[in-house]
């Protein structure tokens, strides 16, 4: 979609509480430029500890993939949020709500 950027998030694993899951957070750069000094952010509360990652540039079109192992703590409806800034793009989110379930 033409200027619509946004994080995708999904999970992989089972969501249960004190066994690991993944979750992987993917963005496709829409600008018709390379974005630079690009920092993605994850966070999400008793699912993970909050985390920063630099990437360093991401050419256009291309899809960034990040990958994040997890023990989430306590059960129940969590959500996961995930924002990206960079010197061209700011404030980009996406976030994803995941059940989880007792051990």
């Amino acid at each position: 979609v033409e200027n619509c950027s946004f994080l995708v998030l999904q999970t992989k694993g089972e969501q249960v509480a004190g066994k690991e899951m993944s979750v992987i957070v993917e963005f496709t750069n829409p600008l018709k430029q390379t974005l630079e000094n690009v920092t993605l952010r994850l966070e999400g509360p008793g699912v993970l500890r909050t985390i920063k990652k630099q990437f360093g540039s991401i050419p256009m079109n291309s899809t960034l993939t990040w990958e994040v192992k997890c023990i989430p703590i306590r059960p129940g409806l969590r959500k996961l949020i995930a924002s990206l800034n960079s010197d061209a793009l700011r404030h980009v989110y996406g976030e994803l709500n995941v059940q989880i379930q007792k051990p």
